[in-house]
């Protein structure tokens, strides 16, 4: 069946999203900072197209790049709309001192690392899983038969990297020190916090 508004064929085009904007993010980041000094745009242009060309050119990276854009636009699009809907009740956008808290940028760097883990786990793991135990090829990780080893049971010796992830996670013991740690971290931040009054 035919939809109207089918992203299918938007796959096909992934290749010349991911140049686009590794080179614009890229290109901006060098404007910014300036690390080579004033009026060197070209400059900056030529390493930003180099290292656009080399993300495509690896199939691994453009498959991390693919998998941690959405999540960035998504943390973004939240914050733009929180933004907003402060602003709507009455925010000035004088008032509005993004970055300058620590606190922020704090919670922007924790996001961005397990972003950046997920992507990594996501786009390198199964490899890993493979390659450690001397297998050539394996099973693609989205196809998980019924009765092949796989399931959620509990066990972390299968063929699966996400399984044997979600296993390590949903384990009791894991979950156990993730409370312990959260309580702890909680702990530290509510006794250490200063009172501004």
């Amino acid at each position: 069946m035919v939809e109207f508004l089918d992203t299918g064929i938007l796959s096909y085009f992934s290749i010349i999203f991911t140049f686009l904007m590794v080179f614009v993010i890229l290109y901006g980041l060098l404007s910014l900072t300036k690390p080579f000094g004033e009026n060197k745009n070209g400059l900056y242009a030529i390493i930003a197209f180099a290292f656009a060309i080399l993300s495509i050119s690896s199939q691994s990276i453009l498959h991390l790049i693919t998998f941690i854009t959405p999540w960035f636009f998504m943390l973004i699009f939240i914050g733009f709309f929180i933004l907003f809907i402060l602003m709507i009740f009455g925010l000035k956008a004088d008032q509005i001192k993004a970055g300058m808290s620590s606190e922020l940028r704090t919670w922007v760097i924790i996001l961005t690392v397990v972003i950046l883990i997920f992507g990594i786990g996501a786009t390198f793991g199964q490899q890993a899983l493979e390659e450690g135990r001397g297998e050539p090829g394996g099973t693609d990780p989205s196809v998980v038969e019924p009765g092949d080893g796989t399931e959620l049971n509990g066990d972390t010796d299968t063929d699966d990297f996400v399984t044997n992830v979600m296993n390590a996670i949903f384990n009791p013991q894991v979950l156990g020190l993730i409370v312990v740690m959260l309580v702890g971290a909680f702990a530290m931040f509510l006794l250490t916090k200063t009172n501004i009054d």
